[in-house]
């Protein structure tokens, strides 16, 4: 998105590698279901601006978040807590939780007195929301949703769990939903991808040139096919890791932070006549399965036209997608995927979650989310290398930095605009 708004700005051409423009911001259908390449990409944050562009491209609806911890119950220290849903963010929804859990956790938050500046997210977390919390929730979810990593990286983003105390102790009481960075969110009526087809349309874009060498002394780019192609300077969307590769970078700037990839099963489903089943919830966040994964979440909760069509109404019906992350580049073989992908259906079935499996496509985003070493300058390193070369790494994996869609395409209208003077 950041490399079509900035083509967009600009008038310069854009180099896609793939045969559609977005990336994984790109919807598709199977069996008559519609989903996303990498889940549900939800818009959050967006200024008027990046609102009325998107607005060009199709109606833009607001949605104020519906989402939650479900516990499964599948391990000991949740096991009595199977089914139990509590409305996120669970730090402020404390009066969901049995007495004995609620008090503790609200004792050790409203108590806690860090000290130390925490080196790593897992040290973090614990400051922040006391020993109750992570034994049931932040620790176990963590550990699915960073491969394991967040007892070695640093703390980060920390937005998205936010703690207030007085906040927190209202919550042991009554139900509180508004904190968090994506209270609200929005997105496009006719899809997500018709925005990206839109800006493509506004673009000179040209489709399947994937750069595989930049060549920095006689700044030329080098594709696939052989052709080269000399640039002045380039602004990279591309994973900064692979960035730096391709430019020969490596041997100055060292190994890349760390990176979880993610494997996104896409699921058309019946669903089971039961609340849980269905919930409601935009997405619910799960620190306890089985077989590994950490999210769910409900396209058509979001929005019926991610049904078949004739079934847009039809509460027995659900499109969703549940991810589960490995450690960076650790892609599992096509085997372990069906394994997995089997696991994983049989885990929804037997927890009352999901039905008939109508329709199931596993899809897979090797630079998922991007982690940072305590200490670790190989970012700015990394970043300062690449322009030196005329290359300008840009968007949330050039920048190996989070950020949703509309700071992208907020990021590629400033860069675009900045171009179009030089």
């Amino acid at each position: 998105m950041t490399g079509l708004a900035a083509g967009m700005a600009s008038g310069f051409s854009v180099l896609e590698r793939l045969d559609h423009p977005g990336g994984i911001c790109a919807s598709y259908e199977r069996d008559g279901y519609r989903f996303e390449l990498g889940g549900g990409h939800w818009i959050f944050g967006g200024d008027p601006t990046v609102t009325r562009l998107i607005g060009g491209a199709s109606e833009v609806r607001s949605y104020r978040r519906r989402s939650a911890v479900l516990f499964l119950g599948a391990h000991e220290e949740t096991h009595n807590l199977r089914t139990l849903m509590v409305p996120y963010p669970i730090q402020d929804n404390l009066f969901a939780l049995p007495k004995d859990l609620r008090n503790a956790a609200l004792a050790e938050i409203l108590d806690g007195q860090p000290n130390d500046q925490p080196d790593t997210m897992a040290t973090w977390l614990r400051q922040q929301f006391g020993s109750t919390l992570g034994r049931i929730f932040f620790d176990p979810f963590h550990e699915r949703y960073t491969a394991g990593l967040f007892r070695e990286i640093a703390p980060q983003d920390g937005y998205k769990s936010p703690i207030d105390k007085a906040q927190v102790r209202r919550g042991a009481e009554r139900e509180n939903t508004d904190a968090g960075y994506n209270a609200t969110f929005l997105y496009p009526a006719r899809g997500l991808d018709t925005v990206s087809q839109w800006l493509a349309r506004r673009c000179n874009i040209k489709y399947g040139r994937a750069v595989v060498r930049v060549e920095p002394v006689t700044r030329s780019l080098e594709f696939t096919d052989g052709r080269t192609l000399p640039y002045d300077s380039v602004v990279v969307t591309a994973p900064l890791n692979r960035t730096v590769e391709m430019a020969g970078l490596l041997e100055r700037v060292g190994p890349s932070d760390p990176y979880t990839s993610v494997l996104v099963l896409n699921l058309g489903v019946t669903l089971p006549d039961t609340p849980l089943a269905r919930n409601g919830y935009h997405w619910l966040y799960i620190p306890d399965s089985r077989s590994g994964f950490h999210r769910i979440g409900y396209y058509s909760n979001v929005d019926p036209l991610f049904l078949p069509k004739g079934y847009h109404a039809d509460p027995g019906r659900g499109s969703l997608y549940v991810e589960t992350a490995f450690r960076g580049g650790q892609r599992p073989s096509s085997e372990t995927t069906r394994a997995l992908v089997k696991e994983i259906v049989e885990e929804l079935q037997q927890g009352g979650l999901i039905d008939k499996v109508e329709a199931a496509d596993p899809t897979w985003v090797d630079v998922a989310y991007t982690w940072r070493r305590p200490g670790s300058n190989w970012v700015s390193r990394a970043t300062a290398a690449c322009q030196a070369c005329g290359v300008e790494p840009a968007g949330r994996y050039g920048r190996w930095s989070f950020q949703g869609i509309a700071a992208s395409l907020k990021e590629g209208l400033l860069l675009g605009s900045v171009l179009r003077q030089l």
